[in-house]
């Protein structure tokens, strides 16, 4: 009986050992579920503040991303309108050398043209005044004493003594 007291309080002190320490081990895993509850409250907290912060930094890309397509559409259509006023004037300018040449040329030609009537008016006189030179030498040479060709009115300082024709009278 003895032996029998002592298996049954070997058993119950067994028993309330194992008792005891399933309380403790129940224990120990709330506390490490309450542990890892705990930190996955605070991992979503983490997560949640990085996916608004992560948020806010793409809404801010996004509008920074907006604001550089609109300058870089701006600043397209003003270089485009800038290359449209330059080519313009230079379609102006082009025309305006073209014009330029064209009068340069017409003018040049008109000034060549004026040139020409020019020599050939005298070389008229050259020719009529070589003629005249020559009929008066011929007429010296050949003619008498007629008072147009006269030696008298080759020299006109010393007046003419002698009546000519048409005056009646002869000047002194």
């Amino acid at each position: 009986m003895w032996i029998a007291a002592a298996i049954l309080l070997g058993s119950a002190y067994q028993a309330n050992e194992a008792r005891k320490s399933r309380q403790q081990a129940e224990s120990q895993q709330r506390a490490a579920l309450e542990r890892q509850a705990a930190d996955q409250a605070a991992f979503q907290t983490k997560l949640s503040e990085q996916t608004s912060v992560f948020g806010r930094q793409a809404g801010a890309l996004e509008e920074q991303a907006r604001l550089a397509k609109e300058q870089l559409a701006s600043t397209t259509k003003a270089m485009s309108e800038q290359l449209s006023v330059a080519q313009d004037q230079l379609a102006l300018n082009t025309k305006a050398y073209e014009t330029g040449v064209s009068q340069y040329e017409a003018s040049r030609m008109e000034m060549e043209r004026k040139a020409k009537e020019i020599q050939a008016q005298i070389d008229e006189e050259r020719r009529k005044a070589a003629e005249q030179q020559a009929t008066q030498l011929k007429a010296r040479t050949r003619g008498g004493r007629r008072a147009l060709l006269s030696q008298e009115r080759l020299t006109p300082e010393l007046g003419i003594t002698q009546d000519t024709l048409g005056a009646g009278m002869g000047m002194q």
